[in-house]
């Protein structure tokens, strides 16, 4: 990361950056490239097939199917249903994992 950083570029591309690490580097990895990307004023281009991890970090969420892109959509609007139904299919699965989880904290 700081290599990629160290030429004070503009745009920063990210393919699957956190997709081998535990859920708590992940998260704590996550948050501070999101500091990075508004304290630096950077564009950041992030592949990810982790749909919580995009409405999390994301200001808009492209989904794409069959190398097309089908949704373009800021996580507010993905959440209110916007996006089709392919986007509104990846949306449910961190719903239904929540939903899960609170059904075991009853």
């Amino acid at each position: 990361m700081a290599r990629a950083l160290a030429g004070d570029p503009k745009l920063l591309l990210m393919d699957e950056p956190f997709g081998a690490l535990d859920p708590v580097t992940r998260d704590a990895l996550g948050t501070r490239v999101r500091d990075l990307h508004a304290r630096l004023d950077l564009t950041t281009i992030m592949v990810t097939h982790d749909m919580a991890e995009a409405l999390i970090l994301a200001d808009r969420v492209l989904v794409m199917d069959a190398g097309k892109v089908v949704a373009d959509e800021t996580p507010h609007a993905l959440l209110s249903g916007a996006g089709g139904a392919i986007a509104q299919g990846l949306v449910a699965v961190p719903r239904a994992q929540a939903d899960r989880l609170a059904e075991l904290a009853r």
